[in-house]
């Protein structure tokens, strides 16, 4: 019976340490004399040529008089594609933002002086620049900062209504757009992405005293990656 007694505490006393040394195991599970991880793994880096984004986009106007209300309906589609496979790329965009703004009641001359009338309106600018564009991405990682400038051109819609009339002018104008910007990889082929613009345009309207238009753009969106 002493045996069988020592026998299972020798059994029990095995096994806890048994037991222990499983533990001990488990809470240390990368030993400190290892090699450490590659933490380079983890990080996305940019391996494909093409690039498609679709941004939502406000536009600030900065120098004309004809209305003075941010737009925050507008937004802009770009396809980029990088240059063996680095860290330049170009591309095309396309944009569009619409702006109104109320003006109270005031009396409102012909340019030429033949004629006036005395009433509130509302005024609407309506743009659409497309630009070819080149990008220069500062460094790959998951978190992408860029610079870039645009040039192309941009057409315009000008319109007041006023009482029952509405003036109306469009035109066409040379574009012209530096640009700064964010992109943040969710995987290796989607992300989010941020940037903001300054748009120059040399669209004119004497009818409305516009003698270009410019605004600070900036805009957010996601993007795809093949």
């Amino acid at each position: 019976m002493k045996k069988i007694v020592i026998l299972c505490l020798l059994g029990i006393g095995h096994f806890v340490q048994a037991q222990t040394q499983t533990t001990s195991t488990l809470t240390t599970p990368w030993p400190s004399d290892g090699p450490q991880p590659d933490r380079d793994i983890y990080t996305y880096t940019r391996t494909a040529d093409d690039q498609f984004v679709f941004n939502w986009e406000m536009a600030i106007p900065s120098n004309n008089a004809f209305l003075s209300e941010n737009s925050y309906s507008g937004g802009r589609m770009d396809y980029k594609h990088f240059l063996d496979g680095g860290n330049v790329a170009v591309g095309l965009s396309l944009g569009w933002n619409s702006y109104d703004e109320y003006f109270g009641p005031q009396l409102y001359e012909r340019p030429d002086g033949s004629g006036a009338v005395y009433t509130d309106m509302v005024r609407h600018i309506y743009t659409v620049p497309v630009a070819v564009n080149a990008y220069y991405f500062l460094y790959k990682s998951n978190i992408k900062p860029y610079i870039g400038v645009g040039i192309g051109t941009q057409y315009s819609e000008q319109e007041s209504f006023f009482n029952i009339y509405v003036v109306n002018e469009d035109n066409w104008g040379f574009l012209v757009k530096p640009e700064i910007g964010l992109q943040v990889e969710v995987n290796s082929t989607f992300g989010i992405a941020t940037y903001m613009t300054y748009n120059y345009a040399t669209n004119e309207n004497d009818y409305f005293n516009i003698d270009s238009l410019a605004s600070i753009n900036i805009g957010a969106g996601i993007y795809w990656e093949w």
